[in-house]
C-alpha cells in the first residue's frame, strides 16, 4: 500500500459519527495562523485534508472565501450539511494534481493532513502546493514532527516501517514523521521558511502527548 485509501478514511469518519466523536482540534492549528492571514492580505484559501469542515468554517468566520478538500466523501457530507453555504467542499486525494490553476489562490492552508504519504508522494504534494499558492502568498501547515514517533506509538502501535520514518500502524492509518532538515529540503524554494516546534499536552493531566512543527512558508 502506498497510503491509507478513502476507504479507510470513510470507515474512521463513519465510526466517529456512529459514536457521537468528532475529530475536531477546536481552533488549536487555525488560531496561531489568524495574524500570519491578516498581513498577508488574505482572501482565499485552500485548505488540504479537512475532515469534517470545522476549521474551514473557523477560516469562513473570518472573512475568508475557503474551498476545502478531503479524500472521504464520508466528512465530507458531513462538511457539506453543516457547512456547504460558507464553504466549497470537493472529494479529491491530496496525493493527486489538483484540479486548480497555478498561481489560484492566495494560501494554502493543511493542519495535521500532510504526513500520511511516503517521501515519492509527500514531495509531489509540496510541489503541487507551490504551484498552487500565487507569489507573495503563504503555505501555512501543521505535520508531525520525528519527535512525536515514541509518543504517537503509544495509542497507534505500528505495524511495520514502509520506510525511514514512514509507518504502517495496526489500524491501517499510515503516517509519516518530519525532520526540520528534511521539511527544509521539501521547501527549500520558497521564498522564506518559518519552522516552530509545538509540543501538545492532554488538558486533564499535562501529559505531553503530540509534537508537531508548525510552519509559514512564502511563495
Amino acid at each position: 500500500m502506498a497510503y491509507a485509501d478513502a476507504g479507510f478514511w470513510d470507515g474512521y469518519y463513519r465510526g466517529l459519527r456512529q459514536t457521537g466523536r468528532e475529530m475536531d482540534w477546536e481552533g488549536l492549528w487555525t488560531r496561531p495562523f489568524l495574524a500570519p492571514l491578516r498581513e498577508a492580505g488574505t482572501r482565499t484559501i485552500l485548505e488540504l485534508g479537512c475532515g469534517t469542515g470545522n476549521d474551514a468554517a473557523r477560516l469562513v468566520g473570518e472573512g475568508y472565501q475557503v474551498t476545502a478538500v478531503d479524500l472521504s466523501a464520508e466528512a465530507i457530507a458531513v462538511a457539506r450539511d453543516r457547512f456547504g453555504q460558507a464553504v466549497r467542499f470537493l472529494i479529491a486525494d491530496i496525493g493527486m494534481p489538483l484540479p486548480f490553476r497555478d498561481a489560484s489562490v492566495d494560501v494554502v492552508m493543511s493542519n495535521v493532513a500532510l504526513h500520511m504519504f511516503p517521501d515519492g508522494v509527500t514531495r509531489s504534494v509540496f510541489a503541487e502546493i507551490r504551484r498552487l499558492v500565487r507569489p507573495g502568498g503563504l503555505f501555512l501547515f501543521h505535520v508531525n514532527a520525528a519527535e512525536d514517533r515514541p509518543l504517537r506509538a503509544r495509542w497507534r502501535p505500528v505495524a511495520r516501517e514502509l520506510e525511514p520514518d514512514f509507518v504502517l500502524e495496526e489500524s491501517g492509518q499510515t503516517m509519516h514523521f518530519f525532520s526540520e532538515p528534511y521539511l527544509r529540503e521539501l521547501l527549500q524554494e520558497w521564498s522564506e521558511l518559518c519552522l516552530e516546534p509545538v509540543e501538545i499536552t492532554r488538558h486533564e493531566t499535562g501529559e505531553k502527548f503530540k509534537q508537531v512543527w508548525r510552519g509559514i512558508a512564502l511563495r
